[in-house]
């Protein structure tokens, strides 16, 4: 009783500045760094849950706003940094007008894209008992969301159109990206812009011989649904969920006991 007591007490008592910085955020960032560069080849199985613990217990330390603010400014720096390599490659490509280069670049977009998504989606979790306390009933939205639309903002508006206008260059030539590829780039700007990505259908229809690539990829059933559409279907669960259903850090934690890799 005195021990439930104790951590009670220790939950509600919020954290000082300093704390806050050392005790959670310094590994919470080094976490997210680490997923969104993919280095997580050291990262020990072990650390998963003390992740999760920091998130849930700075979030109950009266730090929600500060840590959701923290988490997207390192996005928002993650998604700069992609846009600067993409702008390089982008220059290289303009100046050279080398065909092998406007598939280099495209590539690049491609795997962007894909590192973000896969590292976005593999970090949620984590952050489920600050998603649903905080996110999405004072926000009313979801850190999916919010993550996807950083993503979109900086990196995807600004190059999506040069990549389409590299494709429309590519249409003719033999030297272009494969179907495979072209599916690839629709399902991550769908993914992550579905909007942007319906825009360029007949372009994609003729680039891939008058074949409806947009059409096979959404009709693909769960492999493709959009950010969106995923949090549509589980929002009424998460806003009519009664007491005993709200998350906690053992419930949560139980999931990630067993954390997905890469491969």
């Amino acid at each position: 009783m005195t021990e439930g007591y104790n951590f009670l007490r220790f939950l509600h008592r919020k954290y000082t500045e300093e704390e806050y910085i050392n005790e959670a955020w310094t590994p919470i960032s080094g976490f997210l760094r680490q997923r969104l560069q993919n280095t997580m080849e050291n990262f020990e199985s072990t650390s998963y849950e003390t992740i999760y613990h920091h998130i849930y217990t700075t979030t109950c330390k009266g730090y929600k706003e500060r840590l959701f603010t923290d988490i997207k400014k390192v996005i928002s720096e993650h998604c700069q940094n992609a846009k600067v390599q993409l702008d390089e490659s982008m220059k290289k490509m303009i100046d050279e007008r080398s065909t092998r280069l406007m598939n280099c670049y495209i590539l690049q977009f491609i795997d962007h894209a894909r590192q973000f998504h896969r590292a976005i989606e593999l970090i949620i979790p984590f952050f489920h008992y600050l998603d649903v306390v905080y996110i999405k009933s004072k926000l009313r939205t979801t850190i999916r969301q919010e993550f996807y639309a950083s993503y979109k903002a900086i990196v995807i508006e600004c190059h999506i159109n040069q990549v389409f206008n590299t494709l429309q260059q590519l249409v003719q030539s033999s030297e272009g990206p494969s179907k495979e590829i072209i599916s690839l780039l629709l399902k991550f700007v769908h993914d992550i812009a579905p909007d942007l990505a319906v825009k360029q259908r007949h372009l994609l229809k003729r680039y891939c011989n008058n074949e409806d690539v947009f059409n096979e990829m959404t009709s693909n059933g769960d492999d493709t649904s959009t950010p969106t559409s995923r949090n549509a279907s589980k929002r009424s669960a998460d806003e009519s969920a009664g007491e005993e259903d709200q998350p906690s850090a053992k419930r949560t934690s139980l999931m990630l006991k067993s954390p997905r890799s890469d491969n």
